[in-house]
């Protein structure tokens, strides 16, 4: 890997603040520990420094020291506010990573792309409801369900959809949004319980919550675990089970309401 002879000489606070912007927007997008550990870490090499990296699930502590002054050395923390899932951002600050190392990128180069691939849109609303109300319909198709099944598991499925992102957009709790959004989709669902709609409705309420599984939290959680970041690992199964668990709660409330045991 080519390195220049001397390395520009940088605030090691910009340093530091740019650092940490990078790793809170990967764990904010949805990546897994070990790749932001990897990404960030070869930024700072690229850029002359060595840091060390402490991650919790509420925020990420980063201690900065140049390579030619170990003994110089600067700590700062950054809060993780939310998480989502972005996975374009998290490719493109992958690919950013490997060309600051390469190519040797200025910091200036460096923050620009990253305010570039801030600036990244998720895919329009209407896009995700009609692909997620498709899936809905095609998972209950695929467990056996018949035309009645999967036109109800499609309609619960686009309106719990809606129901939850105006929930989270309003300012509501995550697992409030998600027990409410597991409740209305399941409570449409199981209307064809109520009127016996086709001869296997029961499967289009199975499949009806189907998109609010935490699937990338319980997959992080399993790497971070696998590669020994316990504290952040832990915390995103709690997470896990906790939308579980409203999920759960949501089609308890909803069976109970409609009498459907």
């Amino acid at each position: 890997m080519a390195k220049p002879s001397t390395l520009p000489v940088y605030d090691y606070r910009v340093v530091s603040s740019l650092l940490l912007d990078i790793a809170a927007l990967l764990m904010s997008s949805g990546a897994h520990t070990e790749r932001v550990n990897r990404n960030v870490r070869r930024i700072a090499h690229a850029l002359g420094y060595n840091i060390e990296l402490f991650f919790s699930f509420a925020g990420i502590t980063l201690t900065l020291s140049d390579q030619k002054s170990p003994h110089l050395q600067h700590t700062a923390f950054r809060r993780v506010s939310t998480y989502a899932v972005n996975m374009s951002v998290v490719s493109a600050i992958s690919r950013m990573s490997w060309k600051v190392s390469v190519e040797n990128w200025p910091l200036e180069s460096i923050a620009r792309e990253v305010e570039r691939i801030r600036s990244i849109p998720h895919y329009p609303r209407v896009v995700l409801l009609v692909m997620i109300t498709l899936a809905g319909m095609a998972f209950c198709r695929l467990a056996g369900g018949e035309i009645p099944a999967m036109l109800l598991a499609g309609a619960a499925t686009a309106i719990g959809f809606t129901a939850r992102n105006i929930m989270l957009g309003s300012g509501y709790n995550l697992a409030l949004s998600i027990a409410a959004a597991s409740f209305i989709a399941s409570a449409i669902s199981g209307l064809g319980l109520v009127f016996h709609w086709g001869e296997a409705p029961e499967i289009a309420v199975a499949t009806s919550v189907l998109f609010l599984i935490p699937g990338v939290p319980m997959i992080n959680s399993i790497i971070d675990l696998m590669h020994g970041h316990i504290i952040v690992g832990q915390a995103r199964a709690m997470q896990g089970m906790v939308i579980a668990f409203a999920i759960a709660m949501g089609l308890v409330i909803s069976s109970a309401l409609l009498g459907v045991h």
